[in-house]
């Protein structure tokens, strides 16, 4: 269960990070261009401006749900840990 939660804990995090990089990278490729991101089409626009919008509104399902499972594995690590108990030091056995 220990490590199971510890999996649950962070592989939601490294996928969105993932994800948000990879959109991050289609960004500053579209500036060097000369052009505007636009966060709603997740398109590079030449002419306009659009407006900016927060990755947690634009993706705010896979958002919750990452951090729910996350949050699940801080539970999942947090019994495990308990129900494992503390480690005896090594110089007394």
């Amino acid at each position: 269960m220990l490590r199971f939660g510890m999996l649950l804990l962070a592989l939601p995090s490294i996928v969105l990070i993932s994800l948000y990089m990879f959109e991050a990278q289609a960004v500053a490729a579209c500036e060097q261009t000369g052009g505007h991101w636009d966060f709603a089409l997740a398109l590079c626009d030449m002419q306009n401006t659009p407006e900016f919008i927060p990755y947690a509104a634009r993706h705010g399902a896979l958002v919750g749900i990452g951090m729910l499972i996350s949050m699940v594995g801080l539970v999942m690590t947090t019994l495990g840990m308990i129900a494992k108990g503390m480690a005896k030091p090594k110089d007394r056995a």
